[in-house]
């Protein structure tokens, strides 16, 4: 009887200390209970990923309180509101984290690609040349840089960024493609031409059937310019004689 006693006490208490340890390993699951900002980004982080946006920013809010020069916490608020797409929201945020830290460049990034979306490539272009500063030899980040001069039309740039991302990553076929449109807009028909071989054969390589057939049809195009090109030189160095 009283081993029996016993064994119910023991049973009791191991019941209670495994329950005290999943006390102590559940995660807290709302910002009230956690006073390490570190851990509020980190909470905030997996409540976007829910989807729980307004739950985010709230701990994200705390976790200012707490640090209010955390560039890391507005990074974050920024990535949660363009997630939310609140653009302007996304944007204060994102040029907080930047005034705490210049060196924030994913928040940098962040600020171009709204820009970007917002058809301010001026701003966009200045903060991805700001990121190229420091990061260098990123070929995906000068072809952004490639695509901003191209909308503000800066011709020269454009080929000069395109061909640094071929040089880093000769295979870039949306690089090729682009130099494509970039040569015919200075009308040079060589490097064109050039650039659609190339096209051809990466497209051929991958497969790329869109690519494929916007290399033929410019094909097309710039040949039937080379031929137009080479009529007008023709009249005007061999008139007609009455």
């Amino acid at each position: 009887m009283i081993k029996k006693y016993k064994f119910k006490i023991l049973l009791y208490l191991f019941l209670v200390a495994c329950g005290n340890a999943e006390e102590q390993v559940r995660p807290p699951s709302s910002a009230s209970e956690i006073k390490d900002p570190v851990d509020l980004i980190k909470l905030a982080d997996s409540k976007k990923t829910a989807g729980a946006y307004d739950e985010a920013i709230d701990a994200l809010d705390k976790a200012l309180q707490l640090d209010p020069l955390s560039s890391q916490s507005f990074y974050q608020k920024g990535l949660i509101y363009e997630e939310w797409d609140k653009r302007e929201e996304a944007l204060e945020a994102y040029k907080k984290a930047v005034e705490i830290n210049p060196s924030h460049n994913n928040a940098r990034l962040g600020l171009a690609s709204l820009y970007d979306k917002s058809v301010l490539n001026e701003l966009a272009l200045e903060q991805y040349l700001k990121v190229a500063e420091t990061i260098k030899n990123d070929p995906e980040l000068y072809f952004k840089i490639a695509l901003e001069y191209w909308y503000l039309q800066d011709i020269l740039k454009t080929a000069e960024y395109y061909n640094r991302v071929i040089e880093l990553n000769k295979d870039h076929l949306q690089a090729h493609l682009n130099l494509v449109s970039v040569y015919e807009r200075m009308k040079d028909w060589e490097k064109a031409l050039l650039e659609i071989k190339i096209v051809k054969q990466l497209s051929s390589a991958t497969q790329d059937q869109q690519a494929m057939k916007i290399a033929e049809n410019k094909l097309k195009f710039i040949e039937g310019r080379m031929n137009l090109t080479k009529g007008d030189m023709k009249r005007k160095s061999e008139p007609p004689f009455d």
